[in-house]
């Protein structure tokens, strides 16, 4: 018995089966990914000794604090949370999306982030980036730079694979060090 693509059948079996246990596996992997501590370039979250969120003077007390660690922290760095200041419609789409993405709580654990979120993290008139995801002229705009010293630094960044700290930004060769310390509340990690 020929099949439409003019194969026998057994062959179109084992291709289905084949393109079925690959599929499978690259959604694992991708349902999987998101959450690792390394695919997600974490360094806080939960202690590996304790199990309990690690302290974060950054964020306030508050009602919804515990909640952002237990929950947001878990998967993403506080810096994201830090750099992105939203109103109470930005951060409860935020919220959904990541809801979307499988995070996982109650109503009330959502509410409780929405509103401690919408209190202590509102929009930013200070332009911020993430200097591991920024194009050139990204960099160029907020550092005051050169076209080609930002072209530089991107460069740079993808030569080392990202920089984790300010001190990684400023190994980059005849960077104007003075105006990454200037700006350095507008640069994310």
């Amino acid at each position: 018995m020929k099949s439409y693509l003019n194969l026998p059948s057994i062959h179109v079996r084992r291709l289905c089966h084949f393109t079925l246990a690959f599929l499978t596996a690259a959604w694992l992997i991708a349902a999987v990914a998101p959450w690792s501590p390394v695919a997600a370039r974490q360094e806080a979250g939960p202690s590996a000794t304790t199990g309990q969120p690690s302290a974060h003077t950054e964020f306030p007390p508050g009602t919804g604090r515990d909640a952002v660690l237990h929950l947001c922290v878990r998967c993403h760095s506080p810096n994201i949370i830090l750099a992105s200041g939203r109103d109470r419609t930005g951060w409860e789409n935020t919220i959904t999306k990541m809801v979307g993405l499988g995070a996982t709580g109650s109503d009330e654990d959502f509410t409780d982030i929405a509103d401690y979120l919408t209190a202590n993290f509102p929009p930013s008139q200070v332009k911020k980036i993430f200097v591991n995801m920024a194009k050139a002229s990204q960099f160029a705009q907020v550092l005051g730079i050169s076209d080609a010293d930002a072209q530089a630094i991107v460069a740079y960044r993808d030569k080392q694979k990202g920089f984790k700290s300010i001190d990684d930004l400023k190994k980059v060769p005849n960077i104007d060090t003075a105006k990454v310390d200037a700006k350095k509340d507008q640069l994310v990690f």
